[in-house]
């Protein structure tokens, strides 16, 4: 796997996630300062808010934007989303009697609120996104007369810049998996067309690690309200230039238990699937925001008068948290890989019926003997 094809990747979790237990230790606010003064006046005019209202809304949206309030919640589920992406990613659960493989895959992992709504401006549907890569191989020591596959994957990407980002990454894998009756020998024309691969029995250790940091100054902008009655401004907006620190930090080590079935449909196409269950080893996940940002209000031309801003004034963001991930989780495995001779090319879905739902899609080739 391309290293830059990971670090992409890193640039795009952090702005797709920028959209607790009790154990989980927290501090945060957000202190926000507005301006007065005839500029801003006309500005609240303009849109038809108060100040009140105008410092109650801009409060929420900034809390929204830095994950203040959800920072144990956030941040916990970002870090089991990581941990998501190396489920299944080191593992082969459909060549059915390989000697030894070779091979590389990426994954992408998405939590998504069971509770959310269309329509609902209070939440937020994608609840925590992870990436992975890795390069893997196995080796059967059925010539030992053992029917166990041995596997072992390990990515590791140095911290290295990307836009406003900077990350790293790294992941390492062990796994055995016992290989239990089958797959049949038979030739007949019969078992050519369809064929059980038995079942698989695999378990081991995997670790995946994700650090992310915000390098550079940033801008957000969005949509002010206004008033009932009032002027159409519906293009009305704010902006939120920040400069600071922006810090994630996420490491996941599980002991997965996996039980796994395959097909394999005339020789080029086999099915796969199982349940999988994930023991807890270690992790944690850990962020730290200190941001300062200057805020900025716009109306635009309406026959009342031209198009006009305003300094509406600063905010100081903080916020940290430091949470485990959640526990052990039942999840669901499915996957089909398509066989060319000594190639192999998949793709794989892990999922968990948990809140946030979890989802993990793999995709890669290997070469099996």
């Amino acid at each position: 796997m391309r290293k830059t094809a990971v670090v992409l990747g890193l640039a795009f979790v952090f702005v797709v996630a920028s959209g607790s237990q009790a154990r989980a230790q927290t501090s945060n606010s957000v202190q926000l300062n507005l301006n007065s003064g005839p500029q801003t006046d006309a500005f609240l005019q303009a849109v038809g808010m108060s100040q009140a209202e105008l410092q109650s809304f801009l409060s929420t949206k900034i809390d929204q934007l830095f994950q203040v309030s959800n920072a144990a919640g956030f941040v916990r589920n970002f870090g089991d989303a990581q941990g998501f992406t190396s489920k299944g990613l080191g593992v082969d659960y459909a060549s059915e009697a390989t000697y030894a493989e070779v091979g590389g895959a990426a994954s992408f992992a998405l939590g998504m609120d069971k509770t959310y709504q269309p329509g609902n401006s209070q939440g937020f549907p994608i609840q925590g996104v992870g990436l992975n890569a890795t390069v893997m191989g196995g080796v059967s020591l059925a010539s030992l007369g053992i029917p166990i596959m041995v596997f072992a994957n390990w990515m590791q990407v140095p911290t290295r810049s990307y836009g406003q980002m900077s990350g790293s990454l790294d992941n390492w894998g062990v796994h055995a998996q016992l290989r239990l009756f089958g797959p049949s020998r038979d030739t007949s024309a019969l078992k050519m067309l369809v064929r059980w691969g038995g079942i698989a029995i695999t378990t081991g250790i995997d670790s995946s690690h994700m650090k992310l940091s915000l390098q550079q100054d940033f801008t957000s902008s969005f949509q002010l309200p206004t008033a009932a009655g009032s002027v159409d401004l519906r293009n009305a907006s704010g902006t939120v230039a920040s400069a600071g620190q922006f810090d994630v930090d996420m490491m996941t080590k599980t002991i997965p238990l996996e039980i796994t079935t395959s097909l394999r449909l005339l020789t080029l196409l086999s099915v796969y699937g199982g349940m999988g269950f994930d023991f807890r080893l270690d992790g944690w996940s850990n962020m730290d925001v200190t941001v300062n940002a200057a805020l900025t209000g716009r109306v635009p031309a309406t026959a009342l008068g031209p198009a006009s801003s305003a300094d509406l004034g600063t905010a100081t963001v903080t916020a940290s948290a430091r949470e485990k991930p959640s526990p052990a989780k039942i999840r669901g495995i499915f996957g089909a890989q398509v066989n060319l001779w000594l190639l192999r090319i998949f793709v794989q879905l892990n999922a968990a019926n948990t809140n946030p739902t979890m989802a993990s899609l793999a995709a890669g080739l290997r070469v099996a003997y």
